[in-house]
Order: structure tokens, then C-alpha cells, then sequence
């Protein structure tokens, strides 16, 4: 529980932060042509219209998953990569003093 109190307010403002870059090119490219040109398309998996989706049963229960695991693990790792890096450039610092 220590680790959790320690530096807590920076630990929270670079997950907002990244969390918000992430959000605004998500944005940005959904505001896209080729976004648009899907999003009048359409996506079957496949299928034509009014048939059932060609996919595998299982696909259908796995899909969602890998869908949180891409959006919560992606700005986790952005986040993690750059506290990382504020620590390497902390450090450096430190020895040049």
C-alpha cells in the first residue's frame, strides 16, 4: 500500500494525460475519410446482407476481449514507457549535478 501512496499525484496526471492524447487521436481519426467511408460500408464479417456473420462462435466471445485488452493496455503501456523515460532523464540529471 506504501508503493500506491508514493508519488500518487504524478502517477494520476500522467495516465489523464496520456489517457487524453489517446482519446483525441481516436477522435481525430474517426473524423477521417476512410473512418467515414467504413462507417457508410458497413462491416458483415463477411456476410451478406441478412445472413448470419461468417465467424467462428468463439471469435464472438474473444473479440470483445482483445478490444478492452488493445484500449486499456495501450495507454497503460504509453503511460508506463514514458514514466520510464522521466525516470532515465531524472536520473541523468542526478548525476550531472
Amino acid at each position: 500500500m506504501k508503493h500506491l501512496k508514493q508519488q500518487w499525484k504524478t502517477r494520476t496526471s500522467i495516465v489523464l494525460i496520456v489517457s487524453v492524447l489517446v482519446s483525441l487521436i481516436l477522435v481525430t481519426l474517426e473524423r477521417t475519410d476512410w473512418a467515414m467511408q467504413i462507417n457508410l460500408q458497413g462491416y458483415s464479417h463477411g456476410s451478406a446482407e441478412g445472413e448470419k456473420p461468417n465467424i467462428a462462435p468463439i471469435l464472438m466471445y474473444i473479440l470483445p476481449f482483445v478490444k478492452e485488452l488493445v484500449l486499456i493496455g495501450v495507454p497503460m503501456l504509453l503511460t508506463l514507457g514514458i514514466a520510464k523515460s522521466f525516470g532515465l532523464i531524472k536520473k541523468r540529471f542526478k548525476r550531472a549535478d
